[in-house]
């Protein structure tokens, strides 16, 4: 026979005052502490009488499948005696005993983690979101979260139909989604506990099974504006529970005006990107966008750390030279492609004094005034421009018209990490950034 509620809330208060209210952990660790909160106290009574009384199936604390007196007693005895100490001094919702800090994951009560860090990856995600979930039922374990190996999300939307009298479906493909886990997992990039260097992306282009949200977007624009049409789609089609931990994305035709031709759009840092290759796009020139823009979204400019682009030493996909074509692997300043990010490792150019005898990589000569030789004597040259070089003081086809210090930056080691925001959808520091590169031109 079901307790009445004011029998019940008797009893549950009396314990409270008998036992007071301790530092707590909710499910999986405290069924007691039914609120998830961390704490024991009247707010847990409350809801689990609300609950009970609702015939809940969360009320079955003791897991008989029903509602009794058992069930009472049940959460009196984990509301007053046996819960483990649930001491969470890093507050990630997972408590010290179980932050094993060994770095290795085998359940939830041992998740390798560190108790004084609460995100010990440091990805810009609690471990205990990546561990348990969020508090707003967002399943990023199930997503492949890992709190000892840093994670990015992302959620792709696109379009499909014709466009300019061209049918074209701008879904990614698995085969571009491949090349860009393949990237990432490759990455220069240090894990805790000298676990194996990398980091896991996920993309949820409706491939199934958790990763449902990623969807075909209604309609057939020749352009979006961003980011204006962009904030009234992502409202309608980007759940509010992937704020602060997913970026989204739009693949699209073009974006603010019909015949603009242009890669894509991104704030940087932040959240959102969109990648617009019209007809001109294939697996690997998507694949390459797409990390392109995203980088955007990770801090990251056309110059690695500046906005000066077409740099040859600055070995990137951020940077136009090697957006379409991939990295340069061989030392000759032209693209092989290679899908990454520069590892910094390229020497400084002095455009006012250029040695033709070590090219980029200190070893490779390179022809810059292609003249047919490698001239033995140093010369002023503009190179950062559409492969080929000007004059000091000449710009065409070029990012500039001086002739300065080109420098390489570590890409992977500048990731912004904290560019993402749970409270507002724009991080604050960061501007948007038009992409005018194009693989037609």
């Amino acid at each position: 026979m079901k307790m009445s509620v004011n029998r019940l809330g008797v009893m549950c208060c009396s314990m409270l005052m008998l036992c007071g209210s301790v530092m707590a952990q909710g499910s999986p660790y405290c069924p007691a502490d039914v609120v998830f909160d961390n704490e024991l106290n009247f707010f847990d009574v409350s809801e689990f009488i609300s609950r009970f009384n609702d015939a809940d199936a969360s009320a079955d604390i003791n897991g008989d499948g029903q509602l009794n007196f058992f069930d009472v007693s049940a959460f009196l005895v984990y509301f007053s005696f046996d819960c483990p100490d649930l001491l969470d001094s890093d507050e990630d919702r997972i408590p010290d005993f179980a932050e094993s800090d060994d770095g290795i994951f085998i359940a939830v009560d041992r998740t390798g983690t560190d108790p004084f860090n609460p995100d010990t990856d440091d990805d810009g995600i609690d471990d205990g979101d990546e561990a348990l979930g969020t508090m707003d039922g967002l399943d990023l374990p199930g997503m492949g979260a890992d709190p000892l190996r840093r994670d990015i999300f992302v959620e792709c939307d696109w379009y499909a139909g014709d466009f300019d009298g061209t049918l074209a479906n701008y879904r990614p493909s698995d085969i571009v989604i491949v090349r860009l886990k393949i990237a990432f997992e490759n990455a220069p990039v240090e894990n805790p506990y000298n676990g194996a260097p990398g980091i896991n992306i996920h993309f949820d282009y409706g491939q199934g099974g958790v990763f449902t949200n990623g969807e075909q977007l209604p309609g057939e624009p020749i352009f979006l504006l961003f980011d204006f049409d962009f904030n009234i789609l992502k409202e309608k089609h980007f759940d509010s529970n992937r704020q602060g931990y997913f970026h989204y994305s739009i693949f699209a035709h073009r974006y603010n005006e019909p015949d603009n031709n242009s890669s894509g759009i991104a704030e940087r840092p932040g959240n959102d990107f969109m990648v617009t290759l019209s007809t001109y796009s294939t697996p690997m020139i998507l694949a390459n966008t797409i990390m392109h823009e995203l980088g955007h979204n990770l801090g990251l400019q056309h110059g690695g750390f500046e906005e000066r682009n077409w740099k040859p030493n600055y070995n990137s996909v951020m940077n136009y030279r090697y957006q379409f074509t991939g990295i340069d692997h061989d030392g000759d300043a032209i693209g092989d492609s290679v899908l990454d990010y520069s590892i910094g490792t390229a020497i400084d150019i002095d455009e006012r004094e250029i040695f033709e005898a070590v090219g980029i990589d200190g070893l490779t000569p390179i022809d810059w005034n292609d003249d047919g030789d490698i001239d033995n004597e140093p010369y002023p040259s503009n190179i950062n421009c559409i492969m080929v070089s000007r004059p000091c003081g000449q710009g065409f086809n070029c990012d500039d018209a001086s002739c300065d210090l080109l420098l390489d930056q570590n890409d992977w080691d500048n990731i912004i990490w904290s560019r993402l925001t749970a409270s507002v959808d724009l991080n604050p520091d960061s501007r948007i950034v038009e992409c005018d590169n194009w693989p037609g031109r």
